[in-house]
C-alpha cells in the first residue's frame, strides 16, 4: 500500500472549507489526476476520469462526508485494486486545518516505480491543497460579503 499525507494551513472557517469540499463537483477544479468528474444520481457516488502518472484512468467512487467536515473516498471501481482519499478538517487560531491522504494498492507492474510515483503523488497533492486553500478562501470571502450586504 502507497501512503501519502500532506496538511495545509487554510485562513478561513472550517464552515466555510467544508463547504466549499461538499460539493464533489469541484473536485476536478482541484485534484490534478482528475480531468472530468461527473456526480452519479446518487448523491454520494461519482465517476471520474483522467491521468494517473500520465496514464489515462476512469473510475467510480463512493464518498462520505465525515463529521469533522471533510470526506472519505473510495474507489468501487477503476484501474487499482484499492484506492482511498481523505479529507479531514481540524479548525486551529487562524482558520482551519487540512490534512489529506491517500492510500493506493499498486498493481504488481507498478510497483518497482514506487519512488517514482510517491514523489509524484508528493506534488500533486501540494498541487491539490493550494487549490484547495485557494478555493476555499475565495469562497469564505464571498460568503462574507454576502453577510455584508443582507
Amino acid at each position: 500500500m502507497l501512503t501519502v499525507t500532506r496538511r495545509i494551513l487554510v485562513s478561513a472557517p472550517r464552515d466555510s472549507v467544508k463547504k466549499y469540499l461538499s460539493d464533489l463537483r469541484e473536485i476536478a477544479r482541484y485534484e490534478p489526476k482528475v480531468d472530468a468528474i461527473e456526480a452519479a444520481a446518487e448523491a454520494d457516488s461519482v465517476h471520474a476520469s483522467g491521468k494517473f502518472f500520465g496514464l489515462p484512468w476512469h473510475g467510480s467512487f463512493r464518498f462520505e462526508m465525515t463529521t469533522d467536515g471533510g470526506y472519505r473516498g473510495v474507489m468501487v471501481s477503476g484501474p487499482l485494486r484499492s484506492m482511498e482519499c481523505r479529507f479531514a478538517l481540524r479548525p486551529v487560531i487562524g482558520g482551519t486545518l487540512v490534512v489529506h491522504d491517500e492510500h493506493y494498492d499498486l498493481p504488481f507492474l507498478l510497483k518497482p516505480l514506487s519512488p517514482l510515483i510517491r514523489r509524484w503523488l508528493d506534488h500533486t497533492l501540494e498541487s491539490e491543497l493550494d487549490a484547495v486553500k485557494e478555493g476555499a478562501e475565495a469562497l469564505n470571502r464571498q460568503l462574507q460579503l454576502q453577510g455584508l450586504d443582507s
